[in-house]
């Protein structure tokens, strides 16, 4: 279950839940609907507690951003574990779903209208993935 923890208008933060999958899909498209209806056209999603992402998440996290960028809004993400960021490195989504370190750095991000790809002063994270951006 999606648990949104703080909106301020059209800016969204909401908490995944653990696993990101074919069996949470359903309820997490259920409450994205229900945002997107409320007027949400900047979403952060809060990944810190999650463990485990699998194709059906990552598909609906794409048709998420597609949803909001069509209404001039923007998705990104806070706080991914090691492995989720070396699994978006390897798939190359990085520069589609922009990630930061913590919730208030994407928060603030999102809140300016910016949703690029983080450098290393946004994440902090100063060594990188092999030349990958630093999600």
């Amino acid at each position: 279950m999606l648990d949104v923890v703080h909106r301020d208008n059209d800016l969204v933060v909401a908490a995944l839940p653990e696993d990101v999958d074919l069996f949470a899909a359903e309820s997490l498209r259920a409450e994205i609907e229900r945002l997107l209806g409320l007027g949400c056209r900047r979403l952060v999603l809060d990944a810190s507690r999650t463990a485990y992402l699998d194709s059906t998440g990552v598909s609906l996290m794409l048709s998420w951003r597609r949803r909001l960028e069509e209404r001039q809004g923007a998705l990104v993400l806070a706080g991914p574990n090691e492995h989720l960021r070396r699994m978006m490195w390897i798939l190359g989504l990085e520069e589609i779903l922009p990630a930061y370190a913590t919730v208030l750095e994407a928060q603030a991000r999102v809140g300016r209208g910016l949703s690029q790809r983080p450098t290393t002063e946004d994440t902090g994270d100063t060594q990188g993935l092999e030349g990958a951006s630093e999600v």
